[in-house]
């Protein structure tokens, strides 16, 4: 999608460049809004660009087509035939938002079971407004569900369905749990009731239930969180 908005590669028919990069980008990611703004981008620092005149600003053409697609109201299609084959996803983060499309792609149905009320994972939970804006995500998450993406939210695989009911009923399920669980420190007295984790912390935030305290906090590591 690079060489498309460079104009090396050129779109078929009367399709837009600015079209034809969003299909493009998203035949791989279909979050180019999001990743565009929380990608840390490690390939723009080695970039040898660098050593010419400057980085290829990789994330802000990742950010421009996602947000012009939002702009021009682009959507995805399914044009496979419908193959009766059942898939659950457990997870309706980005990896099994993902994979949802993926298999829409290929002519499947689709559910997603998702714990939380809201879909999107950490996009959602361990990201803070000010860098995702959730008018964006709910529209690269919308556009996905649009394409006949079943879900059943407020619903944990384990609690609220068995997975043995899932291997009756579907014929494949796929894991996509991501990886929201932080760590604590290896001391003692790192798992104490008012040591909170990173991912925790964030979580709390982006669900609107952080507490006040009194006293004196300590925050140990100096990242974004």
């Amino acid at each position: 999608w690079l060489d498309i908005v460079r104009g090396m590669e050129k779109p078929a028919g009367d399709m837009s460049w600015q079209e034809y990069a969003f299909r493009r980008s998203t035949d791989a990611n279909p979050f180019p809004s999001i990743m565009g703004r929380v990608c840390p981008a490690p390939c723009e620092d080695g970039c040898n660009r660098n050593e010419v005149e400057d980085t290829v600003g990789i994330n802000a053409v990742e950010q421009f087509i996602g947000d012009n697609a939002k702009k021009e109201g682009y959507k995805f299609e399914i044009n496979a035939k419908d193959t009766g084959k059942k898939v659950a996803i457990i997870g309706g983060g980005c990896g099994g938002l993902s994979a949802a499309l993926q298999l829409r792609k290929q002519g499947h149905s689709v559910t997603v079971f998702e714990k939380y009320e809201q879909l999107g994972g950490m996009m959602m939970y361990g990201i803070p407004d000010y860098r995702v804006p959730r008018d964006v995500l709910q529209y690269e998450i919308e556009r996905i569900i649009e394409t006949g993406v079943e879900t059943k939210m407020n619903t944990k695989v384990g609690v609220d369905i068995s997975m043995e009911e899932l291997e009756k009923d579907y014929d494949a399920v796929l894991f996509a749990i991501g990886a929201m669980s932080g760590r604590s420190l290896p001391i003692p007295g790192g798992d104490a009731t008012n040591c909170v984790s990173g991912v925790a912390f964030l979580e709390a935030y982006n669900q609107g239930r952080l507490k006040h305290i009194t006293g004196k906090v300590i925050c140990i590591g100096g990242g974004d969180t």
